[in-house]
């Protein structure tokens, strides 16, 4: 852009400048009618700037990392990111990335800054898991800034370490637990068919799906009986108050086989929630999906434009039932069966867990569960278990 004139017209000033062309022509911008030359120049700079920054939240060179946060939430996170995952971000900026690095510049921010920062939060007797994430979240920041805004040259988080913790042996335990065939046992026996959470249960032990996927499966579209495969394209969510539709974490759509016992589950849940339709008739409660993805709900009676669906879990009269309602279901195990170790996660660990120990392959894992990257099922779930080092142990013999 051109850089900024004043001039004298009669007996008032003018400022002007050169704007983008425009069609290739030029775009001069001006205004007159200023008493003195230092008016014109105020009014000249201000208006100068305004346009040079047009579309940008701040000037980098000037940025507080506080406010360059604001501009990636607002740019990047909001955008482009799950409602979930946006909604931890946004509570991660807020709670302690604000707070600790908010202060800093931009342009100045070093590593060993970051380092001291990331020691003050571990200090406060936060997981390390938490600050990991923390630190990852800061990271991704700051990897935004670098490309594709070339904000700054590096990212001062890439040498960032977070200390180490040991481990609890009960976080350990709770972390690494896998239900054994009694423990399950004990479950769906206290926890049979004529429950909410038996279908839940069962289908996180047979299929490993996150407790949201769960939830999120329509019986009338999602699953194929003739050729025993259900397809993973939804996870249940609660966003303002209502419940939705999204697409899996890492965005893991898949279609799986089903065996036997889950398939014939389905089809049982399907003829129950038939004849319930028929049995409360204009008390049933039908659920439909809306063009936005909300999972909505109304009396039979009232019909509907929407598409319907059959949520996998709901009471008796149709009224839905979510991830939400699991947490009762977690908490009596812990309580009357006496299990702190079981948590909702645990069933997709245990599924993965036994794939691997019966020889089904990593790549086959990982995409029956919906793993962001093999990484992920190599090192965090399934090949390192008592089974599987005994057999690598036997290999050696």
């Amino acid at each position: 852009m051109g850089e900024l004139r004043t001039r004298k017209r009669g007996k008032t000033w003018e400022w002007s400048f050169e704007g983008a062309r425009i069609g290739g022509k030029r775009n001069p911008i001006s205004k007159g009618g200023f008493r003195t030359k230092a008016e014109a120049l105020a009014a000249g700079t201000q208006t100068k700037a305004e346009y040079d920054n047009t579309g940008k939240t701040f000037k980098a060179s000037e940025a507080s990392v506080a406010d360059y946060l604001d501009f990636w939430v607002a740019n990047y996170v909001e955008p482009n990111l799950h409602y979930l995952t946006a909604l931890n971000y946004k509570s991660i900026v807020e709670n302690h990335l604000k707070p600790h690095f908010g202060i800093y510049k931009l342009f100045s921010l070093e590593p060993g800054s970051v380092q001291v920062e990331i020691n003050k939060i571990f200090a406060t007797g936060l997981a390390r898991p938490t600050v990991v994430n923390i630190k990852n979240c800061l990271s991704g920041a700051l990897n935004y800034a670098v490309m594709p805004c070339q904000y700054i040259k590096t990212n001062p988080c890439q040498w960032a370490k977070v200390p180490q913790r040991p481990e609890s042996e009960f976080r350990k335990k709770h972390r690494e637990y896998i239900l054994t065939e009694d423990d399950f046992e004990k479950i769906i026996t206290h926890f049979g068919p004529s429950t909410h959470y038996y279908i839940p249960i069962m289908t996180g032990y047979h299929l490993g799906t996150r407790i949201s996927e769960t939830y999120g499966i329509d019986l009338l579209h999602d699953v194929d009986f003739k050729k025993n495969l259900v397809t993973i394209q939804h996870q249940l969510v609660r966003e303002n108050g209502h419940w939705y539709y999204r697409e899996p974490k890492y965005n893991s759509v898949r279609t799986i086989e089903m065996g036997k016992t889950i398939a014939a589950i389905f089809k049982q849940e399907l003829i129950k929630r038939r004849e319930n339709q028929l049995r409360f008739g204009e008390y049933f409660v039908r659920t439909y999906l809306k063009p936005d993805n909300e999972v909505v709900q109304t009396s039979a009676e009232v019909s509907s434009d929407y598409t319907e669906i059959m949520p996998l879990s709901a009471r008796e009269a149709g009224k839905l039932l979510t991830p939400k309602n699991f947490g009762y279901c977690a908490t009596l195990i812990h309580k009357k069966l006496n299990n702190p170790l079981f948590h909702s996660h645990s069933l997709r660990h245990t599924h993965g867990t036994y794939l691997a120990e019966n020889g089904a392959y990593p790549n086959t894992v990982m995409e029956r569960m919906g793993h962001k990257d093999i990484a992920t099922t190599l090192n965090t779930y399934v090949f390192n278990t008592a089974k599987l080092k005994q057999s690598a142990s036997n290999i050696l013999l």
